[in-house]
């Protein structure tokens, strides 16, 4: 028996944990793990912070993936919801419910399905994020920006620039006139660094495919009712799954899970 020591009960550390703990199969090796935390939360930056009785998000998680065998390892830890909650039935929100599925207002360790609502202010107006083709947006934005944007936007169409960084990695895909409006000041307060000083891979990361021909691509599919939810950016997504108490719960929940596993060893492995 290997004994593995993982720094961080974060979702890598302890999806690591579990999947190691889980080698059912008589002829894999055995292993002994050790997962160390020096904080007092589960989670990493996807934990929620509980404080007087409040439950704190760090930052807003959604559960999503393309990888089905992903999306199937964190419904076996949560459940999806089987019955409307609440502020569904007061706002008449329609929804994918999960035949047998728990009830959230009764059960705790639930997945609840939440549509997607994001928002940028500006120009004392918000806008949709991602940025969409809706009459609003461009209500908002007023015609001369509007035609500014465009003919922007036109120009990386034909003048691309060296992508090696993320100011020019959102230039390319965007043009200067939205890149200025949206991700500029956005990213620099997000991460405390200019787009400039960011890699244009890390920003590849994080994302992915969208741009404005992706967002023209994602409004012509919606006008004509089409719909390929294989190949939906993630960035573009209208609903998620999102845990009852937060994304700490499904960490904590998992953190429950390896704990019971290493209890074979006898032997803490949250330490």
């Amino acid at each position: 028996m290997k004994k593995v020591v993982i720094i961080g009960a974060g979702p890598a550390g302890l999806t690591a944990g579990y999947e190691l703990l889980n080698n059912k199969e008589d002829n894999k090796e055995k292993y002994e793990v050790i997962i160390l935390e020096e904080t007092n939360e589960i989670g990493g930056i996807s934990r929620t912070v509980k404080y007087n009785g409040n439950r704190m998000d760090i930052g807003g998680h959604r559960f999503f993936s393309k990888d089905k065998e992903v999306m199937e390892f964190w419904e076996n830890l949560m459940p999806i919801q089987g019955e409307n909650s609440f502020d569904d039935e007061k706002l008449g929100r329609e929804k994918p419910l999960k035949s047998g599925g728990p009830n959230p207002e009764k059960e705790d360790n639930v997945m609840l399905v939440r549509n997607r609502v994001s928002r940028i202010y500006f120009l004392k107006k918000f806008f949709d994020y991602p940025i969409t083709l809706k009459l609003q947006t461009f209500t908002n934005m007023g015609l001369i920006r509007t035609i500014k944007a465009g003919f922007s936007y036109l120009k990386t169409i034909f003048v691309k620039k060296k992508e090696d960084s993320l100011e020019n990695f959102y230039i390319n895909r965007f043009g200067k006139v939205l890149y200025g409006m949206f991700f500029e000041k956005y990213t620099e307060k997000l991460w405390g660094r200019h787009p400039s000083n960011i890699s244009a891979d890390w920003g590849a990361q994080r994302v992915k495919g969208v741009s404005i021909s992706a967002v023209i691509k994602d409004f012509f599919n919606k006008l004509f009712g089409r719909k390929n939810k294989e190949n939906t950016e993630t960035s573009l997504i209208e609903q998620f799954w999102y845990p009852k108490y937060g994304p700490g719960q499904l960490w904590e929940t998992l953190a429950k899970e390896v704990e019971d596993k290493g209890r074979n060893y006898k032997k803490r492995i949250l330490c």
